[in-house]
């Protein structure tokens, strides 16, 4: 598309138009003169459009009111108003993302879709809602998103409840969140940055709507908004779209909200602070050493790609020398894994976190690090090590995709580094002569002067010990129920009555369905906009010597994705956890031509990335049948592919499991991984959980990564000076056995061109490979339901529920996934988050048969699972006009239909091959959801009756909570 500066296209002054290489683009800068709106617009290839809408929003406490601001203006506006606009607009879209992030000085609300006319339609409800929200005119707005006292009934005690509340209650939990909220508070006193923009959940409930309204008109100007624009939508039309349906009715409101420098420290600061564990958690090995510095501004781009490099170097290899130093010679703590470089405010901070510590090691870690920062100035930092940071941070910058979110949401925040501290807003998507520079630097100092500069002699630090304590979540629920019970003194009977009625209004109002009429004003695409062919994946098979190779031809620019996987059935069922442990070390220790440090930096030359895993692939069809293998990824610059092969050979074939100290600081590291994850992502350790009631791949997959591993690499770790000669010889015999050929499977995802050239060098490495007669092991797995409990110090809960219902002789239907989307975008959201103040519920659904569904940050227990055990009544006796059911169907294809990285486009096709996953079989259930009657949803309901039937469960959270309904659990346990 050609267009001129400084012309106007409806209502946007085009300002700059710029080609951008990194991006294969164009990059245009427009400035909406009636609002004053800015707009940033970024033409790629990429049919995966974006929109969002960003705003500086600065806290001036811990009150959350942008967190919550986020949450509100996205329940209903002006033009909308419904119950909860945001939803509605979901459950007819074919959108690809749909969310809305409050950052520590922005707020950004973000959508995409690969549907033109459904990006529009998206757009236009979006500018509505965050333009014109109804948050003055329904008080019950603020109260449901943010906070309000809960009284049913006179005799009952006043308690707190609201989403964002429970959402932090969760958060909190979480030693890192207290950890980064300390970090803030020592090293920024004078600016917005010292404040949780999401906030604390005891300053949640201080805030009042008054002050949550006067945010906003603060804050939500068009003046104070960067528009974003991302793809090969049509621009004009997006233009027409912002001016006429929004902008046009607003004048230039001039905004100043600068986000001062914090002055440099004269000196560092030291913090001792604490996070809550349980009674029943060892507070040996707990707490957290940390030495956070305050580096450069931002704005400077190429510090800031030479710092993502060095923290590579420094915290993410396990050939860094703080590892070495920290964990494997002196034992000071676990794992550098939280560590990190920030770059999400105008003075980002670097921060050396050592997990898995004691108290008394603090001063050690600190005198340690400087240490090891002083002798990498005097001595240089080794070559290789700097070559393979740099190789790093380069392959990702070119590979470009994240797993997580849309490429254009992650250029969106790249331009926000830049606008929202008045830089160019290009200034960090053309980062290719700053890499080229410091490549030419590499070799001279480079990095040593930025160790020099930003940690040796920059008093701007803190030095933080965070401790575990037994008596903290207590503390604060002891605080928290006087500060209800004074609240309480205050009322008279009137007010208690007053607030029971509040509580029964605001339920009703939950409760109310949106009318027709409301509803039939969002904009929405028809059966007509959908697709209705499944793509095909395209896959080869062809015999290698004893392997196969699984060809998947995708466009993967320069870069080729592949999958090696060695058959491990022949692993008896006692050795499954060290079969576990050889996934998590192999790579990361040495072999007979690499030290570990060497390996590691040949891997990070060499390739984007090697991981291995242990997964056990369940049938497409059958839940009683998996295949379990040994798996080992890795993604290759073409250029490089020639090289591959040797390494894999070395690692394949040389591997040496006979160093102790390297044994031992694994095993912590991925001990305290496993642990972190109880409070950093309950739900999806409670549904692994769950699965291994009723599925044999999940009991496998639970003795190499789950509970079963847990349990035996604390043992390990424990008693590892009398188990290591055991643990060393069983890899050792493990690694032979699985390392051959037979049975081994390759899965390559790359151009058809490269197809050749890969086989050959494929080849060459299977030709190899040993040769093993092995004989195939029986596993006695039982499959019960244990209805377990796990206690942790969250003050909220993480709960799950489900059974396999093809065990129960039901089967696979594609009404399942639109009676899924239906339950997460209205019962469970009505019911379990709207009503209940959990932060999320969803169904999880897999076409092996397995069903769960979850709750999260959620307040509840009993009151949740009787939630869940209503779902068949309500699917029985649902309700449904057609045109409902086919705003239904068209979300449902929207997420059937998801975009993928290419990394996740290889998964797929391993999966595929794997698992027998036939395109006619896809095409089938793809045609069963769009022709889907009500009768086929309402039919679901008795098999949604015989699952909760089950009362399966496993639960996650709160001690008090749990003990107070032991009777749903057979065992309770603590981490």
């Amino acid at each position: 598309m050609n267009l001129e500066c400084n012309q106007i296209y409806y209502g946007f002054k085009l300002i700059e138009e710029k080609n951008i290489e990194e991006i294969e683009g164009k990059g245009r800068i427009f400035e909406h003169l009636q609002s004053g709106a800015r707009l940033i617009q970024l033409e790629t290839p990429d049919t995966n459009k974006v929109f969002t809408m960003s705003f500086k929003t600065l806290s001036k406490d811990h009150s959350g009111v942008a967190h919550i601001i986020e949450h509100a203006v996205c329940c209903a506006s002006q033009k909308y108003p419904l119950k909860d606009t945001f939803i509605e607009m979901d459950k007819g879209s074919l959108n690809t993302s749909l969310n809305a992030c409050t950052y520590k000085d922005m707020t950004m609300y973000y959508c995409a879709s690969q549907n033109e006319k459904d990006l529009l339609n998206l757009m236009e409800v979006y500018m509505d809602l965050v333009f014109h929200p109804l948050i003055k005119e329904r008080e019950s707005i603020f109260k449901q998103e943010g906070w309000h006292y809960v009284l049913e009934d006179v005799s009952e005690a006043i308690t707190y409840n609201g989403i964002v509340y429970n959402e932090m209650k969760g958060d909190y939990a979480e030693p890192s969140t207290r950890l980064e909220a300390a970090i803030h508070e020592a090293l920024f006193p004078d600016t917005c940055y010292r404040y949780d923009s999401g906030g604390k959940p005891e300053a949640i409930t201080h805030l009042t709507r008054e002050a949550f309204l006067a945010f906003y008109d603060q804050h939500y100007k068009p003046a104070n908004c960067t528009l974003f624009l991302y793809g090969d939508g049509d621009l004009m039309k997006q233009l027409a779209l912002l001016d006429e349906k929004c902008l046009k009715d607003f004048s230039t409101s001039k905004v100043s909200m600068s986000i001062p420098l914090q002055e440099t420290f004269k000196k560092p600061k030291k913090v001792n602070t604490y996070y809550p564990i349980t009674e029943e958690e060892c507070i040996e090995d707990k707490t957290i050493c940390c030495l956070s510095f305050v580096t450069k501004e931002i704005e400077d781009v190429e510090t800031r790609i030479a710092f993502e490099i060095l923290e590579h170097m420094l915290l993410k290899s396990s050939a860094s020398p703080l590892t070495k130093e920290l964990i494997s010679e002196k034992g000071l703590g676990q794992t550098l894994e939280e560590a990190g470089y920030d770059t999400g405010k105008r003075q980002p901070t670097f921060s050396i976190v050592l997990n898995g510590s004691k108290s008394e090691h603090a001063e050690m870690f600190k005198k340690t690090v400087f240490e090891v920062l002083h002798r990498l100035v005097t001595e240089g930092i080794e070559k290789d090590l700097i070559d393979a940071a740099l190789s790093v941070v380069s392959f990702g910058l070119q590979e470009g995709d994240t797993p997580w979110e849309a490429k254009g949401v992650i250029y969106s925040e790249e331009v926000q580094m830049s606008v929202l501290y008045d830089q160019h807003p290009f200034r960090h998507l053309t980062y290719k002569k700053h890499l080229q520079h410091i490549q030419e630097q590499k070799d001279k100092g480079y990095f040593e002067s930025l160790i020099k500069q930003y940690f040796l002699d920059n008093p701007h630090y803190a030095f933080i010990i965070l401790e575990p304590s037994y008596t903290l979540e207590g503390e604060e629920e002891e605080r928290l129920t006087k500060q209800l019970e004074a609240y309480r003194e205050t009322l008279s009977e009137e007010d208690l009555e007053a607030l029971i009625e509040m509580n029964a209004k605001l339920d009703a109002e939950q409760d109310e369905p949106n009318t027709k009429e409301a509803l039939a004003l969002l904009p929405h695409l028809s059966a007509r906009d959908l697709k209705r062919e499944v793509s095909q994946v395209v896959i080869k098979e062809v015999q290698l010597e004893d392997a196969i190779l699984y060809f998947n031809p995708e466009y993967t620019g320069p870069i080729s994705y592949l999958h090696f996987l060695f058959d491990t059935s022949h692993v008896k069922q006692e050795q499954l956890p060290y079969l576990g442990l050889l996934a998590n070390l192999l790579t990361y220790v040495s072999t007979k031509h690499y030290t570990y440090n060497t390996l590691e930096n040949e891997i990070n030359k060499q390739t984007g990335g090697l991981n291995c895993s242990v997964n056990a692939y369940a049938h497409y069809e059958d839940t009683c049948s998996y295949k379990p293998y040994f798996k080992i990824s890795c993604k290759v610059l073409n250029e490089k592919l020639p090289v591959l092969p040797d390494l894999l050979k070395e690692i394949t074939l040389n591997s040496i499991f006979s160093e102790k100290d390297k044994i031992k600081e694994i095993i912590g590291m991925m001990k305290y991984e496993i642990e972190r994850s109880f409070t950093s992502s309950p739900e999806y350790r409670a549904t692994r959980r769950l699965y291994t009631y009723f599925s044999d791949a999940a009991l496998y997959e639970d003795h190499v990564s789950g509970m079963v591993y847990y349990v035996f690499l604390k043992e390990q770790y424990e008693n590892f000076d009398s188990c290591c000669e055991k643990l060393m010889d069983t890899l050792t015999q493990l690694y032979h056995s699985i390392m051959q050929r037979k049975a081994l499977k390759i899965s390559v995802t790359a151009e058809e061109h490269e197809y050749e050239m890969l086989k050959g060098k494929l080849e060459d490495f299977v030709k190899a490979l040993p040769s093993i007669e092995s004989k195939k092991a029986t596993y006695t797995f039982e499959r019960t339901i244990r209805n377990e409990a796990y206690v942790t110090s969250s003050s909220v809960q993480a709960i799950v529920s489900g059974f396999n219902f093809k065990q129960l002789e039901y089967t696979f239907h594609g009404a399942l996934h639109i009676a899924s989307h239906i339950l997460d975008s209205t019962y469970l959201w009505d019911k379990v988050r709207l009503q209940g103040g959990a932060y999320g519920a969803s169904m999880m659904l897999s076409r092996d048969g397995n069903m769960v569904l979850s709750s999260y940050c959620d307040p509840g227990l009993g009151e949740t699972l009787e939630i869940f055990k209503g779902i068949g009544h309500y699917l029985e006796t649902l309700v449904l006009e057609e045109d409902e059911l086919e705003k239904y169907k068209i979300g449902t294809i929207g997420g059937l239909d998801m975009p993928l990285t290419m990394e996740q486009k290889s998964e797929r096709a391993l999966i595929y091959s794997l698992c027998q996953v036939e395109y006619e079989k896809l095409q089938r259930e793809r045609d069963q959801v769009l022709e889907a009657t009500l009768e086929d949803i309402r039919a679901l309901g008795k098999m949604f009756e015989a699952v909760m039937a089950k009362q399966a469960l496993c639960v996650i959270g709160n001690k008090a909570k749990i003990m107070e309904e032991a009777g749903l659990f057979k065992e309770i346990r603590s981490i």
